[in-house]
């Protein structure tokens, strides 16, 4: 039985479409699944707005940081199997750091298993540019894992000779922590990011356009891919930016290292059956990911002292506001408290977005998955856009089946 009321949908298609498309994206597609099924599908504007062409469900994007919950819920298996401990330190699983500039510095703490699923670790990513380290990454070819050159080694081997921003565990900071935790995966299974994830995910769940690289023979649905203009106003081709933040690859070549926190193509369809999976995991149905203990686990706030991510960030957070009320868990942002900050979230969603300004959470509270995808990046209309859509959804919510 459905928690909507399915005549209130055409709400959110009027809503989304007057106030973001086309002004700030080209278009979009949205979908909620209730109990493995979809419940409302929107397909709005353009996937090429040249050709005229639409988004379509088997459309392929770039999903960036929605890597993150995929490849943690990857790590939680190791941990649900006891090969894997939250509390473990890092050097555990990567020597070379025992001897590590940055364990020669003031640190007090050391990094653990914990600090790389919920961005305290110290670690930083090169394009937020806010520190002298930030400054460092990018001299050293480690702007972000994605589109970097390195291998996985040399990117480990790099980060030996950086400082930490902070003691571990003092300080949240969004980091390629997840990249690091995604070497780990390859260490202990002794298999590429890519074969664990095939391997324990994707064809378990029939995520058949899920990958790391894009097969020639699926070019054509490759979404066309945006970039927001601050000083024009407006979205244009991604091309038309010099010197971008991220880089937009083909993916047709085998990447130099596979980026855990940023680096896999996905389309609608797939990132459901996911989103779908590690929901019924949390509801403690059948699943074949992990079970509800270690759902639950992944699914609770795990930064020091319950602190929100604005609360205890590092360096000020842009669209602070949007963060007030969440957690961080292991892999995603968890609401802890909906009644403060614009995220429109309710207490238990779980989830994160991309920097195409794709999106995805879980509802814990009414039971629902939803996937959000475009392909605009660098625009700062994504927080608030990702808001609006969780108001609109949740005025479609029947309150009398609470």
């Amino acid at each position: 039985m459905s928690n909507f009321s399915c005549d209130s949908f055409g709400q959110i298609e009027k809503n989304l479409d007057k106030l973001f498309v086309p002004k700030y994206y080209p278009g979009f597609i949205l979908s909620i699944y209730e109990n493995g099924n979809e419940s409302f599908f929107l397909n709005k504007g353009y996937d090429d707005i040249f050709k005229k062409i639409e988004y379509k469900k088997d459309s392929i994007f770039r999903i960036y940081s929605m890597t993150k919950p995929i490849v943690s819920t990857a790590a939680m298996q190791l941990i649900e199997n006891k090969k894997l401990g939250l509390d473990d330190d890092v050097t555990k699983y990567i020597p070379e750091w025992d001897d590590a500039v940055f364990y020669k510095s003031n640190n007090k703490n050391v990094i653990t298993i914990k600090d790389l699923f919920i961005h305290t670790s110290g670690l930083t990513y090169a394009f937020q540019g806010q520190s002298e380290v930030d400054k460092k990454y990018k001299v050293s070819g480690i702007n972000s894992i994605v589109d970097s050159e390195l291998s996985s080694q040399e990117i480990i081997n790099e980060l030996s000779n950086i400082p930490l921003e902070f003691s571990p565990g003092s300080f949240y900071n969004y980091s390629i922590s997840i990249d690091i935790l995604g070497f780990i995966i390859e260490r202990i299974s002794n298999k590429t990011l890519n074969e664990y994830l095939y391997e324990n995910i994707f064809n378990i769940l029939g995520m058949n356009d899920t990958s790391f690289t894009l097969d020639t023979s699926k070019t054509e649905r490759l979404a066309m891919c945006y970039r927001w203009d601050e000083e024009k106003k407006k979205y244009e081709a991604h091309d038309l930016k010099t010197k971008p933040n991220i880089e937009v690859k083909s993916y047709l070549k085998k990447p130099s290292s596979y980026s855990g926190g940023a680096g896999l193509l996905s389309t609608m369809n797939d990132y459901q059956l996911f989103g779908s999976a590690i929901l019924d995991a949390k509801k403690g149905r059948k699943n074949p990911l992990i079970n509800k203990d270690t759902a639950n686990l992944m699914m609770k706030n795990h930064l020091p002292n319950n602190n929100h991510i604005d609360q205890l960030s590092k360096y000020p957070l842009k669209g602070e506001q949007y963060y007030r009320g969440l957690g961080f868990g292991l892999g995603g942002s968890i609401c802890i408290d909906e009644n403060v900050g614009l995220s429109n979230s309710n207490a238990g969603d779980f989830g994160w977005g991309g920097a195409a300004s794709t999106s995805f959470y879980i509802s814990d509270k009414y039971d629902y998955s939803l996937v959000f995808l475009t392909q605009v990046l660098e625009s700062e209309e994504t927080r608030k856009l990702n808001s609006e859509i969780k108001k609109l959804v949740n005025g479609c919510l029947d309150v009398h089946k609470e």
